[in-house]
Order: structure tokens, then C-alpha cells, then sequence
């Protein structure tokens, strides 16, 4: 009862530590103020542009665009406007492709946050805001599955077997990936992504380096402590091509 209490007050220490270290970096990657339209499996030749009031098509903003995957995002920065931020209400959001063309108008509340994310749904036509239900925690679930699934193998080749060490084994790393996975996500984390989640890894080294060493006796703290820094090595190769290649 008492180790067990010891376990859980370390886990919600570690969890604690990665989420402050985690939301600390992502607040240093900011990008400037904007919106971001997000479609899912969007036609190849699809466009987007803006239209503001009292202009004609031809003066329309073309949208950004990025692809990962099956999302594609269209980024408009607020910069891109010749007017002020306060005259964008009412803004126009041109849809193209070569088999069909619609507008839709920008909902008032788009230019109420610094990042406000929109989705565009092609089959109906329609744009709101935010993003699809459970949408997050799918792709954070997914990313942290694979992440367990590449640490468990490396853990299995050192040779832990016994059940207390594959449970401390899940706790510490479901809490650890999991955290730091729950704070890099959503399409507007910045460009400078790759130092928050780097910087993150090195705080879940040290963290799982003591938790490991400490509650894993299996074997010798010096396997242990070559497995974290193996696993956590992987972890960051997999992690960095999740978050560059997949939707976050």
C-alpha cells in the first residue's frame, strides 16, 4: 500500500512537470495572429481565398496551404489584410476546385481569438468553427499507441518480463507521452514546434530515468537506465515524424 502510494504521488508529479514544461514552450512559439481552415481529404486542386467587403474576386487573398496526410490546412494571417483587424468581419471564404465552386461567409467570431481554427466540410458546404468531435484525442491517442508500441519492443529486448515491470512500464509512459502528446496538438502549434517537443523529451529523460531506476527491480539500475535512454532516443525520432508528417 505504501509503495503504491509512493508510485502514484511521483506520477502526478511527472505528469504535472511535463505539462508545465510542455505549455511553457508552446507559449514561446507563437506565430502571428490568424486563422486556420482545415479539410479533411480535400480534392488536390483545391483553393481557398479570401474576399473582404466592397471588393471584387479578382482582389481576393489566396489562403496558405500545408498538407499532412489526409488534413490540409489554409492559413490567412492577419497581416495579409490591407485593412485593419476590426474591418475583416463579413470576410468571404472562396471555395475552387476544377469540379466545383461555393463561398461561404466567415463566421463574426473568427477574428475574436489571436488563433481561431475553422473546418470546412466539402460534402455540405458549410464552415464552423473549432474542429470535429473527439478529433484530438484520436490523434493523441494514436501517436502515443505507436510511441508504446516502439518503447514496448525495446523494453521486451532488454528482457523485462516480470508483471511489475511492464505495469511501471505503462503508468510512466502512458502518463509521460500522454502529456507531452495532449499539449503539442492542433494545427496552429507554431513553427517552432520542434523545440517545445524536443525540450519536452529531455524533461520525460530525467523523469522516467529516476522512475524507472527506481521502481523497476528486475534487473540492475544500469540496464534500466540504458533502456530510458535507448527508448526515449527512438521516442524522439518517432515522435518528431508523427508530429512533422501526421495531423496533430
Amino acid at each position: 500500500m505504501k509503495d503504491n502510494k509512493r508510485i502514484i504521488t511521483i506520477m502526478m508529479m511527472i505528469l504535472l512537470i511535463s505539462t508545465f514544461a510542455a505549455t511553457a514552450t508552446y507559449a514561446n512559439s507563437a506565430e502571428p495572429p490568424s486563422f486556420t481552415v482545415m479539410v479533411t481529404n480535400p480534392p488536390k486542386d483545391l483553393s481557398l481565398s479570401l474576399q473582404f467587403q466592397g471588393e471584387g474576386e479578382a482582389d481576393g487573398i489566396l489562403l496558405n496551404k500545408e498538407q499532412k496526410a489526409w488534413e490540409a490546412y489554409y492559413r490567412f494571417f492577419y497581416h495579409m489584410s490591407p485593412d485593419r483587424k476590426r474591418e475583416l468581419e463579413g470576410a468571404i471564404l472562396i471555395v475552387e476546385t476544377q469540379e466545383k465552386r461555393f463561398e461561404c461567409v466567415l463566421p463574426a467570431a473568427t477574428f475574436n481569438h489571436y488563433n481561431n481554427l475553422l473546418t470546412l466540410d466539402m460534402d455540405t458546404e458549410s464552415l464552423s468553427m473549432g474542429q470535429p468531435k473527439f478529433r484530438v484525442s484520436v490523434l493523441v491517442a494514436m501517436r502515443v499507441v505507436l510511441t508504446l508500441l516502439i518503447e514496448g519492443c525495446i523494453f521486451f529486448a532488454f528482457g523485462y518480463r516480470t508483471k511489475q515491470s511492464w505495469l511501471t512500464f505503462l503508468i510512466v509512459n502512458g502518463i509521460t507521452q500522454g502529456g507531452l502528446n495532449a499539449m503539442l496538438t492542433g494545427p496552429g502549434i507554431g513553427a517552432y514546434w520542434m523545440f517545445g517537443f524536443v525540450f519536452g523529451e529531455l524533461v520525460i529523460l530525467a523523469l522516467e530515468l529516476i522512475a524507472f531506476t527506481y521502481f523497476v527491480k528486475e534487473f540492475k539500475k544500469s540496464r534500466s537506465a540504458c533502456y530510458v535512454v535507448v527508448a526515449n532516443a527512438m521516442s524522439l525520432i518517432l515522435g518528431g515524424l508523427l508530429i512533422a508528417y501526421l495531423p496533430v
